[in-house]
């Protein structure tokens, strides 16, 4: 939505407390976030919630132009919509932390070694800086991944770690960033330990 330049105004909600859960109960009939309300529509899926953003943008568009490549974009934002349960199991998202010695398991390995793919044949094709060239649903979807291998501190190859750097500088990522660092909340059963 920063990207689509469009007006909207954020709720932050603390995960596992009451007054969290009072307001998913409020906001969201599926009982789940993300959630975005526009008049009287209720989008409670992070997928239909970008197709509709997608649709709103009048800046930019936020999928590529050719057929073929939107197809693709819409494939890989649905792999990452769908799958990786490994790696967001094991490896839960973390803004404030970086994760000394983590050591993937092999079935999240596996999932990163996908992901990888997914970046270099993105990234070779469209030639960068983003994965589709432009700024896509697909860049958006990948965010929260990107986020995860600088806390795991996940050892890529140099095109894809260009990426990583690339997402995790764009401007409202590091506005993301930010409003992490002021929050106090503490999700303990997402604090993964460093090795010892």
């Amino acid at each position: 939505m920063h990207h689509a330049k469009l007006t909207f105004e954020e709720v932050n909600v603390s995960l596992f407390t009451e007054e969290g859960t009072r307001l998913i109960e409020e906001w969201c009939p599926a009982k789940r976030v993300p959630v975005l309300h526009d008049g009287p529509l209720v989008l409670w899926d992070s997928l239909a919630i970008c197709e509709y953003v997608a649709d709103k943008a009048t800046t930019m568009s936020l999928w590529p132009e050719r057929a073929d490549e939107r197809a693709r974009a819409r494939a890989v934002s649905a792999e990452m919509h769908a799958g990786f349960a490994d790696m967001r199991g094991s490896m839960p998202m973390n803004c404030r932390r970086v994760v000394d010695g983590f050591k993937p398991t092999l079935e999240a390995q596996i999932d990163i070694n996908r992901i990888v793919q997914l970046f270099e044949d993105a990234l070779q094709t469209s030639g960068g800086p983003w994965l589709f060239g432009h700024y896509t649903v697909a860049d958006a979807m990948y965010a929260p991944v990107a986020s995860r291998f600088q806390t795991y501190q996940i050892k890529l190859p140099v095109l894809s770690q260009a990426y990583v750097e690339r997402t995790l500088s764009d401007q409202p990522m590091q506005d993301w960033y930010a409003s992490a660092r002021e929050e106090t909340a503490v999700i303990e059963k997402s604090e993964i330990e460093d090795a010892k």
